[in-house]
């Protein structure tokens, strides 16, 4: 997943296509900018369309913490998939039962915050499914003025201290998604330093082989004369 302005939440069941009745987001900032994520996912499973395996593009760095369905802990793996990570959860082969299933998951991931010259935000995608809703909490409470939300034409977004919240309009198919934004000020996140340790790395280690070609260039012309 990585794309540093999107983040990609698609539901891709492994077989059939369950209805996502119910899509939730929970997002909370920590002060040095890491995401703890908490999702739940309601589906509608049809005896006619088998599923068994949920299968989730999370961007990275991600961190699983607990995967939950129906209030019981549920297996599942991580698994890198280009810029992202590719979360598969459940058992394969082992359908479920008809009727709904809720699943929770909850996870961390860093850098996922835009730092700017005026301001800092978040972007974050939502859906698919026939009921969207979100909630992102800054860490600390930031007057409701200074926050700013873009939810596009799709949805609403709710303004209060600290936070904003965000509801889909209409149901978002599986081929569509919902981009919101979230604007705050600056230093409410702390922006990380930049390391220059591994460039200044690489840096000393071109000047060495400079020097030594150097080197070795003004030893084989003084054995040419």
């Amino acid at each position: 997943m990585r794309k540093f302005a999107v983040v990609l939440l698609a539901l891709l069941p492994a077989q059939g296509l369950p209805r996502v009745v119910d899509f939730h987001s929970d997002i909370r900032i920590a002060r040095n900018g890491e995401l703890s994520v908490t999702e739940r996912i309601t589906l509608e499973v049809d005896d006619r369309q088998p599923h068994s395996v949920l299968r989730r593009e999370l961007r990275a760095p991600i961190e699983v913490a607990d995967v939950i369905r129906n209030g019981h802990p549920e297996p599942w793996s991580l698994e890198p998939d280009g810029d992202g990570a590719r979360l598969r959860i459940g058992k394969p082969g082992a359908a479920l039962e008809h009727g709904r299933h809720t699943y929770q998951i909850a996870y961390r991931s860093q850098r996922q915050v835009r730092f700017l010259d005026a301001h800092d935000e978040l972007h974050w995608r939502l859906g698919p499914a026939e009921r969207i809703t979100a909630e992102i909490v800054l860490p600390s409470t930031v007057p409701r003025r200074e926050i700013r939300t873009d939810a596009g034409k799709d949805a609403q977004s709710f303004v209060r201290d600290g936070r904003a919240a965000f509801r889909a309009m209409r149901a978002i198919a599986p081929h569509e998604e919902v981009m919101v934004v979230v604007r705050f000020p600056k230093n409410v996140v702390s922006q990380p330093k930049m390391d220059y340790r591994g460039p200044l790395a690489v840096l000393v280690l071109l000047l060495a082989s400079a020097a030594v070609l150097l080197r070795l260039r003004r030893l084989a012309g003084n054995v040419c004369s």
